[in-house]
């Protein structure tokens, strides 16, 4: 369980930090690392995060994910590995970055750009690589 909250913990202040470092680019800026990535920030205003029960429905949903994980976990059944462990805290850290961002400003911030896939940022890297790792067999 400590794997959990540690993973959880470090996405989120990395998610929290990245972002808030993006916020201070102004929409024109960009950077490009070796022409594969371009760092640039997109603000995500998706008309959902402006309802307010479709914010509280997302934090309802959050909570049922980390219940269901921890009920999971103590069954044996589930995440009991400690690569799975990671996964899920880096799946839940991930969505609780961008809830926090929906909860607050109703947008997301995006800014990790390949140029072929959508622009995406760090709490949605944890989210797939973390969900990749809970369900690796």
């Amino acid at each position: 369980m400590v794997c959990l909250l540690v993973s959880a913990g470090v996405i989120l202040l990395i998610d929290r930090w990245s972002k808030a470092a993006v916020r201070i680019l102004s929409s024109d800026q960009s950077f490009s690392c070796a022409h594969v990535v371009r760092i640039h920030r997109v603000i995500n205003r998706n008309a959902i995060y402006r309802n307010e029960v479709a914010r509280f429905v997302m934090v309802i949903v959050w909570l049922m994910a980390l219940v269901s994980t921890v009920a999971l976990r103590h069954s044996g059944l589930w995440f009991h590995a400690q690569p799975a462990e990671i996964g899920v805290g880096l799946a839940l850290g991930g969505a609780a970055g961008n809830l926090l961002d929906v909860w607050r400003h109703q947008s997301v911030v995006d800014f990790i750009d390949l140029g072929w896939w959508p622009v995406f940022n760090l709490a949605d890297v944890g989210i797939v690589v973390g969900l990749l790792l809970a369900f690796w067999r």
